[in-house]
């Protein structure tokens, strides 16, 4: 029998508390049969859901990388009912690298679910992560903030699917996530991220974005840690600490093309505007300078929509075709509940 390019030494199948690692074959000169080892942990313990809590898909998103170490340092197995799987570094050589991409093949984990895994190491991650654990559970929680390049506004996410019995429990579970922003898409994602391969195995899929600015705000954190562990309660898995209980204020939002900005030229980036600030259409959002020609005007740039100020480009040199500000728009619950109920 031939020997599998990617296995893990944890038994995904055995009760008790579990950590280890997957392991990814990688022969290089200076290490012919090298592996890289992605920290993995399974806590099981009863009957329950099966759930993936991942993160550190980006090597530059830190703030569900800590969440998750503190999880596996600390949690008691004896107190779940189910199965928590928990990769808190998916991507291991982009995590050890601070970047968003591996070094080792460039590699962007989360664009790396499409139709056929690519030969390479963080291919055969997705895959991995895809075939072998997805194919297990009911549930995957991915941790996301906005990396080096971008700061964005704590919220939680969730692809609702393509059925309306997965898109309510899918929605009831952003609820009880109870996060200051709460982000619903209907369908399938037509990119090849992990939302896709989630939907197309028939896992719940949520996802949140925690932070950003390639550094760690513990009020981002704070949220993050929130939403794992009141979806844990949710789901029956584990009961949350009293500190999670109290209920906050949710709005719900959603975003179309428009509320996205992108650069029209190269230059540094002066943003007007400020996270989580409300803004109109035809506003003035910022400009483009380009000290290298002191003598031209700035570029303005405009908002283009109404809405909340989610994402502002962190980096203030900047290239044509670059990520400025991203908006979302509020959506009243009612609609969100009326959609799903169109759904077969």
């Amino acid at each position: 029998m031939s020997l599998s390019t990617v296995w893990t030494e944890v038994d995904l199948e055995a009760p008790g508390r579990q950590v280890g690692f997957i392991r990814v074959e990688h022969s290089v000169h200076r290490s012919a049969y090298g592996t890289i080892a992605l920290p993995f942990a399974v806590f099981a313990n009863g009957s329950g859901p099966t759930i993936l809590l991942m993160a550190g898909s980006h090597g530059d998103e830190y703030e569900g990388q800590l969440a998750l170490t503190r999880l596996i340092r600390t949690l008691d197995v004896s107190r779940i009912r189910g199965r928590i799987l928990v990769l808190p570094a998916a991507n291991q050589p982009a995590v050890k690298a601070g970047r968003r991409t591996s070094p080792l093949d460039n590699g962007n984990l989360n664009r790396s679910f499409g139709d056929r895994f690519a030969d390479t190491p963080t291919g055969q991650i997705a895959a991995f992560i895809t075939e072998e654990l997805l194919a297990r559970c009911d549930v995957f929680l991915d941790l996301h903030s906005g990396g080096s390049s971008l700061d964005h506004i704590p919220c939680s996410y969730a692809d609702l699917g393509t059925d309306r019995s997965m898109a309510q429990r899918t929605f009831a579970a952003l609820e009880a996530m109870n996060a200051p922003l709460s982000w619903a898409q209907a369908g399938c994602p037509e990119g090849p991220v992990a939302g896709r391969a989630a939907v197309r195995k028939r896992v719940m899929h949520l996802s949140g974005e925690f932070g950003g600015g390639g550094r760690l705000d513990h009020g981002a954190l704070d949220v993050a840690e929130r939403c794992i562990y009141r979806l844990l309660d949710h789901l029956d898995i584990l009961e949350m600490e009293e500190k999670w209980r109290a209920d906050i204020r949710t709005r719900f939002v959603f975003n179309s093309q428009e509320h996205f900005i992108y650069a029209p030229q190269e230059g540094v980036f002066e943003p007007l505007a400020r996270l989580g600030e409300t803004v109109e259409a035809g506003q003035l959002a910022g400009y483009l300078h380009r000290p290298e020609l002191p003598m031209d005007p700035p570029v303005e740039i405009r908002f283009k929509a109404e809405g909340t100020v989610a994402v502002i480009r962190s980096m203030g040199r900047s290239e044509q075709g670059d990520c400025l500000f991203q908006l979302l728009g509020e959506t009243r619950r009612e609609e969100i509940l009326e959609m799903m109920e169109s759904m077969p």
